[in-house]
Parts: C-alpha cells; structure tokens; sequence
C-alpha cells in the first residue's frame, strides 16, 4: 500500500485564511453559504461519500517556496518541470507517471478540467488503481473546485443489499471508502487549474498495471478506433472480429484498451445519439438522393407520428425495371430488422437469368390496402410501365392487389407451393401426383376439364374447399390456361426464397431500420456485382462452337449473353433430329410440318413468311421462354438461313439490351468518403511501418501529422459551410417516431416463436420423424420436394419435342399488309393437328 508524504498530510484547519481566496468548507457550512447565495455545491457520484471535515488552504506562498528550493538547490528544468502546464490531452501521455512523486504532482496546473482529470486517470491508472469525479464547488455559474477521487471510494448504498426478487447475483464489493484523492482550485487571474492537494494514499491491494488498464474507467476507445470500427461495421463485420483485428494491429489482446462489451456499449450510445431511428432512416434516403437523383422512396406515417410503410428503390433498379420488368416476382420475408416489420422485395431475372432486384419496402401489415399501396408506388416509381405477368405464392391479398392495380397483368401461382398445399390438406401422394399431371401438362381446355373431374371424383374430394378454390383459380396455375403468356421461365417462387436467403447473410434481426438500409445496399452491391462479372464473361472471348449447325450457332453466340446461349446450343443439337415433312405454300407465308426423325406420328406446325424474316410456332416455346424452338430452327436449315432473323430474338436475352438506358451510379451515398479514408489509412499505414524502426523519423512523422491535425481542426472549426444534420421533413410534418414491434404472420405471436408443427400433417405435438402418418405422406412430400429441385434455369436441357402439344397460333405482325392478311384469313389460325397431348409430367 503505497503512503503519502508528511508534507502532503498536512492539514491547516483552523487556520487563518491570509489568502483571499475561496476555502473549502464542510457540508454544512457549504449548506448554509449556499441558502446565502455566497456560492453552490455539487456532489457527482457521492452516493455513501464519508463526510469531509477537513480544509484546504490555499498556500501560494508555500507552493512558490517549493520551485524556488529546487532551483537554489542546483535542479535544472527537466521533463517534470516542461510538462508542469499540460495544454492539450495528447501532451499527457508524455508524462512519466512512474517516476513523478507525490512532490511533483503538486506542481501541475492545468489548462481546464478534462486535462486535469486525464492527467489523474493516467496517474491512478499507472499507480494500481482507477478515479473518477466526485465533488464541486461553483461561484455562481461558474465552477472554482474539482476533486477527483479513487474509484473505490465511498460506500455502496445500504439498498443494494437487501433488493426482493434478485434475479442475478450481486456484483463485486469495490468501494471500501479509500481516502486517496487530489483537489484542484481555479486561479481567478490566469483562469488556470492548480493542484492544491493531492493524496496516494489507499487503504486497499493497488492492482498490477496489466490489471488497471482493465478497470472501466480506463477502458475507452478513441475517436480514430471508433471511425475505424464504423467503417469496418458498413462492410458487415461483426464486433468480435473487429477486436481481433485491433488486437492484431495492437500486437495482442493485452494492448488494446478495451473489450468488446465496450465496441458495443459504443454503438448502443451511437444509436441514441442519432435520434429516432425512423427520421434517421429518412435522412439516410435523403443523403443517398443527393448522390443518386433518379432515387425514389416514399413513406407512410400515421396520425400520431409513426412510421408505416416505407417504400424505396435507386436508379438503377428502375433501368433494370424498364428492361426487364415485363415479369415481376414478390414476396414478404421476415425477422429481417429489430421491429419485425415485414420485408417486401420485387424481383425479377435479367438477360443472365439473374435474379435482379426492382424495389424494396418495409411495412407495418400485409393486409390488402398496404400491398396495393405498394403495388400503386412500384407503378409511379417506374413511370407508369406496368408488368406483364406476375409472380406470387398465392397469399390472397396480393392477389386482390394485383387485380386493382395491374388488372391487365397474367398472374401466375408457385407452383411448389401448389403441391406443398395439395400435400397438407389431401395427404394422398397419388392425388398430388395427377394434380401435379393436371397443374403441368399441355392439355386442351376440354382435356384438363375431364381430367380434373375425374381426379376428384376418384379421391372423393370435391366437397373439399381447397379443391373448389383451386379450380376457380386455374386461370392461375393450370399451363392449359396459361400456355403462350411470357414468364420468363419462372414456375416457382424459388427465385424469392433464393434472393431472401441471400439478403439473411446482411442483414440481421436485431438491425435499426438505419442499419437495415445501410446494409441491404449492400447486399444490392453484391447482387450487380455478379451481373457485371457475367458481362465481363461475355466480352473477354467467343464461345467455342460444338455443333453441326455452326452458322446458326456463331449467330446465337452473337447475340445472346453467354448463360443463354449455353441454353441454346441443346436446342441446335435437337434441330439436327427435326425433318420438315410436309410445306404449304399459301402465298406470303408458308405452312410447314415438323416431326422428329425416327418418331413418327409426332409433329408441329410452323408458320413462316416467304423471306423467312419472321416464324410462329405451335409448340409456342418462344412466346413462353423467349429462346427459338428446335422446330423454326429445322425450317431455317431448309430455307438455307444462317443467321437467326431479329424477330425470333427477344431484345430481354441479348448482350447489349442494356446499352440504351443511361446507367445511373446508384452508389451508397458515402462511398467516396470511404475509398479516400481507406487510401489515407493504406499510406498511413506504410509510413507508421518504416517510421516506427527510427526515433528521428518517427517524431518527425509524429511533428507533421500533429501539424496537420491542428490546422485542418481549426479549419473545421471555423468552416460554416457543413450541411445540416437532414433537411427539414417535408410536408411539415414532425419527425417520424419508430414503429412498434410488428406482429405479423411470419413473425409469430408478438414476433416470438411460431408453433411448431409437423412438416408432413401439419399437426402441433411431433414432428415429421415421429408422424404417424408418415409412410402414407413421405412419398407424397417427396413429389413436391422434385419441384422443389428443379433447376429453372436448366429448363431448356430437359424439354423435348414432345412435352408440347399444338396450340392456337397468336397473330403477329408482318413485314408487309399483305402477308399479314394472309394469316389473318388463313384456315390454318386457330386450328390443331390431331398428334395426342403429352402432359410434362411423362
């Protein structure tokens, strides 16, 4: 235990104040000057502080007589003596603690309080112990008296120990009433702090240096790890791992001073510092606008203030809209933010059969008016351009939405969750097996009609309301009533749950909306960046051609990105198998059959002009995938053509579809910030690394970045020319208030668990393992599980000729008005060849 100098013991109570100045009192007489108006005292953190009787005066005089001993003796100005009136808190780590007594403290005066308090943070902190503040005096408005204290001193309250209902076990004893302290006066001349006493003495075990660097009063990160810790966190770095790279940098856990409950007790102080999240989040999209003009958002606020919905998406998800919106997927997830609120993304696949993102919005329900608010903003954001089918999981609100807000859209049903539903509410696997039949095959209307009632009259289902209300719905599922309408090659809503997943690895439940936003920018980045490395794909070089056809194949190449060429080239390698049996020449436009060699029986029907600049097909493949069928191929090999005519390329799949929209930034609204604040650290770094070696070269690279700290601070300073903290809200509306926890369908009751049911029966009290029902229900899950692998994207490498049954041909326009009569008033519009129907599930 470390004692205290005689000199610095001494107590002069009781002695005539010849001074002038101001002496401290006790608590009573302190009391009684206050009622007085003579002066005010303030107790900071002296909860169970012992009461001081002492009194302290002020002994100039004294205090002169100590410098002018030194100096009779013979001591020169040293270090002690330089660093006597610190200015700046940088000047502090200068000093050596170790060696500085108990004398030399007394000669100290500072430039304000925090100095000073620093001064004794780092004293205490080198000598085993911790400090904090303790109490004040003031003279009026201004204060004259600081004391600073040992951490541990005082008494814990009384309370503390006899608390009802303690759920956690009381923390450690730390005050035992040390009495080690130092007493600052303000000179009313210089305005300076003079240390007027000061004490080390403890009546505790002081603590190993390793050990106080580890008490919470010197546990703090500075302004530089706390910027670096923000920018490491925008990246997606967890907290943990950003310890560990400072620990790295620092040389080891031991040298960084603090913990990573402090990093988050940081960004817990960050984030309500920054004010209501809600206003915070709209001023973020403000700030993003300024860098991305075409970015549109919208939000809704209730009555009392309170965020609802909000809806966003940047400019460049409404180029990739106006391209590629004509097929629009949607679908909520959960748990992605701290309130629960549901994520609702539109999505659609561009020319790389990528999935790529339209929009994005946050809301309080999915009720019906709130998906037809959305619906309406997706439709103002994009300038009005509607899509031309649309993709759900069947919920029925967005159904209902979509038929108020794009009436004449085609609406398309997931097909998996088609036989998920037929699964659980029938559990009959060979009822899901010809509903999978009936939901897939190429039938006539008559056709899926007599297949469909026999179904249910076999299974005895039709009082069933699922069954009724999946027939009312077929419009919306059956390939019988939507055979010939564009979807790009979306059955499922697979693409969804894919881009969810992806969004699941940015952003986590415990997300601000702030946070939220930030973060699935980020994840916006990641989605493009594949398209602009599937781009590259296609410009560094040429495919190598693998068929007899290839001219045909060199043109494809040409012009469809790489992904759907590679979709194409089955395609050319079945036309090799096609023979045209049979052409009518009907004038402006020729009639031919197509059937596959070696199958007779099975054939198609082409329709084509005279110059082959345009072709329809009965198998209607292009009008359902966008890619030519092997059917038009074969006749393009008849008439000699060796490139693919424009008509029979959809502009969607191309290399350059893009290239007339003006691409727009879209880039998070600090970017620029971040890259120079990393390009500074990257050279900083190179410096401190070559500097650290040499004591000259490193005070002089010390010198120059304190200079340069210094001027740009008092640039700052002075600079007025800084932005507001946001813009006033529009519309003069006050500032949104964060929205309560949500409780919605996907979140569970009051967003806590959902009940667990089985995944075969739907039952509550097992599981799938434990089902009774499972031998009777597995085959059947298995047959949804089969759509549930299907590879979409693949789809072109599994369809052959005969999965396609003939069709009506829909009218299309021709190079001329002549050959376009002709197939308006040809016998052939309309009718069908009499090859059998096969269902795709053969």
């Amino acid at each position: 235990m470390a004692s205290p100098s005689p000199s610095m013991e001494r107590r002069v109570a009781g002695d005539e104040d010849t001074t002038g100045g101001v002496r401290i009192a006790d608590e009573a007489e302190m009391s009684d000057r206050a009622d007085h108006g003579v002066g005010s005292f303030e107790g900071e953190g002296s909860v169970g502080m012992e009461s001081d009787e002492y009194d302290f005066q002020e002994d100039e005089t004294e205090h002169d007589h100590h410098a002018e001993a030194d100096v009779d003796n013979g001591m020169r100005l040293n270090w002690k003596t330089v660093w006597t009136a610190p200015e700046e808190l940088e000047s502090i780590g200068w000093i050596d603690f170790l060696s500085l007594s108990e004398e030399d403290v007394l000669r100290f005066n500072f430039a304000n309080v925090d100095i000073a308090f620093e001064f004794y943070q780092q004293y205490a902190k080198h000598h085993g112990s911790g400090a904090r503040r303790s109490r004040s005096e003031k003279r009026g408005e201004v204060r004259i008296r600081q004391e600073f204290v040992c951490h541990r001193q005082g008494f814990r309250s009384p309370k503390f120990y006899s608390m009802p209902n303690r759920q956690k076990r009381p923390r450690a004893e730390t005050r035992c009433g040390c009495p080690a302290r130092m007493l600052l006066r303000m000179d009313d001349e210089s305005g300076r702090w003079h240390v007027v006493y000061f004490s080390n003495a403890h009546n505790h075990h002081v603590l190993e240096l390793r050990f106080s660097s580890m008490l919470p009063g010197h546990r703090k990160m500075s302004e530089a790890d706390i910027e670096q810790m923000n920018d490491m966190r925008k990246g997606g770095i967890g907290v943990s791992r950003i310890h560990g790279f400072m620990a790295s940098l620092a040389g080891g856990y031991h040298n960084v001073p603090y913990t990573t409950r402090d990093m988050h007790n940081v960004n817990a102080k960050q984030r309500r510092e920054g004010g209501l999240d809600a206003e915070s989040c709209l001023r973020y999209l403000r700030e993003c606008k300024t860098n991305d003009p075409a970015l549109y958002y919208k939000e809704v606020v209730d009555g009392e203030g309170v965020l609802q919905h909000l809806f966003w998406c940047d400019g460049t998800s409404q180029i990739d809209y106006q391209v590629f919106g004509d097929v629009v997927a949607f679908d909520a997830t959960y748990k992605k933010n701290v309130y629960l609120s549901p994520l609702v993304v539109f999505s659609g696949v561009n020319h790389h059969n990528q999935t790529v993102v339209f929009a994005a919005a946050l809301v309080a329900d999915e009720k019906e008016e709130t998906y037809v608010w959305l619906l309406q903003q997706l439709q103002t954001s994009m300038k009005g351009k509607a899509p031309v089918s649309i993709i759900t999981d069947g919920d029925r609100q967005m159904k209902s939405a979509i038929e108020q807000v794009f009436p004449e859209a085609h609406h398309r049903l997931c097909a998996w969750h088609l036989l998920r539903n037929a699964t659980s509410n029938i559990g009959k696997p060979k009822f899901t097996r010809m509903f999978r039949d009936c939901m897939l095959g190429d039938y006539e209307v008559r056709t899926f009609q007599r297949k469909w009632f026999e179904m249910v009259e076999k299974f005895g289902v039709a009082d069933k309301r699922w069954v009724q209300d999946m027939y009312e719905r077929r419009h919306s599922w059956a390939t019988t009533h939507i055979r010939g309408k564009f979807f790009a090659g979306f059955r499922t809503t697979s693409r969804c749950e894919g881009l969810h997943a992806v969004i699941s690895r940015y952003v986590k439940s415990r997300y601000s909306y702030t946070e939220f936003l930030h973060h699935f920018h980020r994840c916006l980045m990641f989605v493009r960046a594949k398209e602009v490395e599937a781009d590259f794909e296609c410009a560094k070089g040429d495919p190598v051609m693998s068929t007899n056809l290839k001219q045909l194949e060199r043109s494809a190449a040409d012009n469809y990105t790489r992904t759907i060429f590679y979709l194409f080239v089955p395609i050319l390698d079945r036309a090799c198998a096609m023979r045209v049996v049979d052409s009518e020449d009907n004038g402006s436009y020729f009639i031919h059959t197509v059937s596959r060699y070696g199958t007779p029986g099975k054939d198609w029907r082409v329709v084509a002009t005279s110059d082959m600049r345009e072709a329809r097909c009965t198998c209607i493949r292009i009008e359902c995938f966008g890619v030519t069928c092997e059917h038009i191929i074969a006749v393009l090999v008849l008439n000699n053509v060796h490139e693919i005519p424009r008509s029979l390329i959809l502009s969607r799949r191309t290399k350059d579809t893009k290239l007339v929209a003006v691409q727009s930034m879209g880039v998070i609204w600090d970017s620029v910030q971040l890259t120079q604040h990393w390009c500074l650290m990257d050279w900083y770094r190179k410096v401190c690394k070559i500097a650290c070696h040499s004591t000259e070269k490193f005070q002089f690279a010390r010198d120059i970045a304190m200079l340069m700290l210094n001027h740009f601070e008092n640039e700052d300073a002075g600079d007025t020319s800084f932005p507001p903290e946001g813009p006033p809200t529009e519309g003069g509306r006050g500032l949104a208030r964060n929205p309560p926890r949500r409780n919605t369908k996907g979140n569970g009751a009051h967003g806590g668990k959902k009940t667990q049911r089985c995944r075969l029966c739907r039952e509550v009290g097992h599981n799938r393992t434990t089902c009774p029902d499972r031998r009777t229900m597995e085959s059947s899950g298995t047959v949804a599980d089969d759509m549930d692998l299907m590879d979409i994207d693949k789809l072109y490498d599994n369809l052959s000729g005969n999965l396609y049954a003939t069709a009506e041909i829909p009218s299309f326009q021709c190079s001329d008005s002549d050959t376009q009569a002709g197939f308006a008033n040809s016998d052939f519009a309309g009718t069908n060849t009499s090859v059998p129907v096969m269902s795709l599930a053969d």
